[in-house]
């Protein structure tokens, strides 16, 4: 079968680049995951990277892929992402109307039946992980409990359990055929040290219960890749793409200590010229393992922090104390290791005081870089059955993208003062002494190639600088 698997751009389109796609742009590695395993299976399969082709409307991206003469197409979306990834579907089916369409991901393992009662263009929906599902299908067999299809006029689904796959027994995804890996794909500036880079998701699942995360996809379970895979991974992505740092996108990296430690201890070993970066959760950090991390190359690591507030923690974000933030921050730090801040704003019962015990709190402690986004509640995050009662919800998909502000808590006037406060943290974080001093004048030796993305869009960037201040002062 020929297959084509499409990530859409997932944003309003425009002939120009967004400044967040020329300050990352991440992999399809979902996708790429997908493609390995059919390809595996013997079929033929092409990848479509809507970021990448930013420049194509809808019809264009759609046309593009009816040239490839498709049997099946799949999108995977996010909730943001999926107006768009059904735009295109629906003027696939236009031009080819006997070729079948799948919806994954995030958004369709929420979405289900409603989807494909409400998009007549999708044919099929995959709820959950999806490398076995698509491989089945692809071979004519739709007998899946995960697998969501039309019936005489219902919706139904395959009775036929299907067990979540081995990771281990997975192929590497495939690379490949994203076009122009890896040197299109571009890392958050400042996450590393050496240019190329590619991300690698070495595990699944998440078992804490966030109110604001969607667990449709991967519950809330945690299954990883041995380390010895990963190793061997990260071995062949150097060798054959010449990568030399490695993004790891794990929910939860370090929650498997034993697994983090013996990885470490062979890429010490192999002296790879590849350096890392990861999430780590606060709780799950002590300095032998913040030793076996910089041993094995890790240059940066991000933790969670959402908000200074230790009730919106308590209600939001479970397990986390702001006394253990400071403890496990300050033993990052002290230990050697890049840490950047992830934060949020907008939660419900926000005032203007919560978000400023927030912004003092981020400025108190060592991070070397933030990230501020806008509170979301997506469809399927527990948050979401209440939140239409706690404020004003703009339930429009398209902007459910953790950068705008879609959501106005009770003790916020506008979305303009959300917008206001985020770009004061902003101004007040980066201008702090800590980082005049001593983050600044690092950043030429330690990313380089960051240094030269800076400069080639500058004009990106000082546009988005100006909104920000902007929005700060209330233009």
């Amino acid at each position: 079968m020929n297959i084509v698997l499409v990530q859409p751009r997932g944003y309003a389109w425009s002939a120009q680049p967004r400044v967040a796609t020329v300050a990352c742009i991440m992999p399809p590695l979902g996708l790429a995951s997908i493609a390995a395993v059919l390809r595996k299976a013997g079929h033929t399969v092409t990848i479509v990277e809507g970021a990448l082709n930013f420049r194509m409307t809808n019809r264009q991206l759609a046309e593009h892929i009816a040239a490839e003469h498709p049997d099946l197409v799949g999108f995977s979306a996010t909730t943001s992402g999926f107006p768009d990834a059904y735009d295109c579907c629906r003027i696939v089916k236009d031009l080819l109307p006997a070729t079948k369409t799948v919806f994954g991901g995030v958004h369709a393992s929420w979405g289900k039946e409603l989807l494909l009662q409400e998009y007549p263009a999708i044919d099929y929906v995959v709820a959950g992980e999806g490398e076995e599902v698509l491989r089945l299908l692809a071979d004519g067999d739709t007998d899946c409990d995960r697998l969501y299809f039309r019936n005489n006029g219902e919706v139904s689904h395959g009775t036929r359990e299907v067990s979540l796959v081995d990771l281990d027994a997975l192929p590497y995804p495939a690379y490949d055929l994203l076009e122009g890996f890896p040197g299109k794909y571009l890392l958050p500036l400042f996450s590393y040290r050496r240019h190329p880079g590619a991300t690698i998701i070495s595990s699944r699942g998440c078992v804490y219960r966030c109110s604001y995360c969607d667990r449709s996809v991967f519950g809330n379970g945690f299954r990883w890749n041995s380390p010895e895979y990963t190793f061997g991974q990260i071995e062949w992505l150097h060798r054959e793409f010449g990568v030399r740092h490695i993004n790891f996108y794990d929910d939860l990296f370090t929650l498997n200590r034993q697994r983090v430690a013996t990885l470490c201890e062979k890429l010490a070993a192999a002296r790879l010229p590849v350096s890392f970066n990861c999430i780590v959760r606060i709780g799950h950090i002590d300095a032998e393992l913040i030793s076996l991390l910089r041993c094995g190359g890790c240059f940066m690591v991000s933790v969670g922090i959402e908000s200074g507030d230790q009730s919106f923690l308590d209600s939001h974000k479970e397990g986390l104390a702001l006394d253990a933030v400071r403890r496990d921050i300050a033993l990052l730090y002290k230990n050697g290791l890049w840490v950047k801040g992830l934060f949020m704003m907008g939660f419900p019962g926000e005032t203007l005081q919560t978000i400023a015990a927030t912004r003092e709190f981020a400025l108190s402690l060592p991070l070397k870089d933030a990230n501020m986004t806008a509170f979301t509640p997506f469809p399927g995050a527990p948050i979401s059955a209440t939140i239409s009662e706690q404020g004003l919800f703009d339930n429009d998909w398209s902007k459910l993208d953790c950068e705008q502000f879609v959501f106005v808590p009770k003790g916020i006037q506008s979305r303009e003062i959300l917008e206001r406060e985020q770009a004061k943290f902003y101004r007040q974080f980066y201008s702090r002494p800590f980082m005049r001093y001593q983050v600044y004048p690092k950043l030429l030796f330690q990313s380089p190639h960051s240094i030269w993305r800076l400069l080639r869009h500058a004009p990106a960037f000082l546009g988005f600088r100006r909104t920000l201040g902007e929005k700060e002062s209330g233009k």
